[in-house]
């Protein structure tokens, strides 16, 4: 019976956690920034000029949106909360440290979910066709949770400025987009390029989103949610390992 009621108060706490973050944090400048500005800035580069259809855009939009607004919860609201002594305060509350790291992994986990509504709304109203709900679904809701916990991951950076998480952040974000298939599908990367791909979690997540919408797959269901859920623990359990080490030297 303890452990149960012990398990109950941690998942109280990662909510509360949750929803502090979603009240404080959603509307902060380098969120939206990071979140919501670059990856539009992106997306518009890629389709200015090449004439490319709703299909075709949409998907591209919707994995960038993931990307980068589910990862930049973690590095804003971590830093920020050391500057402010927050994070402390939590852990000496008494709050475990795995109850605050699974807290800031929903609210990145809602706030890509959220962030990824208004590709969608837009597409819906230009005529884009929804082939497989399910899966655009599945994509959203486990690449969400999976570049949340990349965020975390990179926020046990021992720094109080989001800037200093934000640019080695970016240097694994950019170049993910490249060998993903996001800009080009990773049936048509040369041997070399489709090696590097099945290393990217965007990879399936791009998969699971243009499967939803266009129909076209190259790992499969089956692959790609087993992939980016591989890669979800793989981010937690390191971002909870790194931020451990780092609360111990503090």
């Amino acid at each position: 019976m303890e452990p149960m009621r012990r398990l109950l108060r941690e998942a109280y706490v990662a909510l509360a956690v949750a929803e502090k973050d979603i009240k404080v944090y959603y509307a902060k400048p380098s969120t939206v920034m990071f979140g919501f500005l670059l990856p539009v800035s992106l997306f518009l580069s890629y389709v200015v000029g090449r004439g490319v259809t709703v299909d075709e855009a949409i998907p591209v939009l919707i994995a960038q949106t993931l990307l980068f607004a589910s990862s930049s919860i973690g590095p804003v609201t971590i830093p920020m909360e050391r500057r402010v002594k927050t994070f402390d305060r939590f852990l000496v509350a008494p709050v475990s440290l795995q109850a605050i790291l699974v807290g800031k992994t929903l609210a990145g986990l809602a706030y890509g979910t959220v962030a990824s509504i208004p590709p969608i709304a837009v597409g819906l109203a230009v005529g884009m066709s929804v082939r497989s709900p399910l899966e655009l679904a599945l994509g959203i809701a486990l690449s969400s949770l999976t570049f949340s916990c990349m965020g975390v991951m990179f926020a046990s950076i021992p720094t109080q400025n989001p800037g200093q998480v934000m640019m080695p952040l970016n240097f694994v974000r950019i170049p993910m987009l490249f060998v993903s298939g996001v800009f080009i599908p990773v049936s048509r990367l040369p041997a070399w390029g489709r090696a590097l791909a099945a290393l990217s979690p965007l990879t399936y997540s791009m998969d699971l989103v243009r499967a939803g919408i266009q129909g076209a797959r190259h790992f499969g269901l089956l692959t790609s949610t087993l992939g980016l859920l591989f890669y979800f623990i793989l981010f937690l359990t390191v971002a909870m390992r790194f931020h451990l080490v780092i609360q111990k030297r503090e």
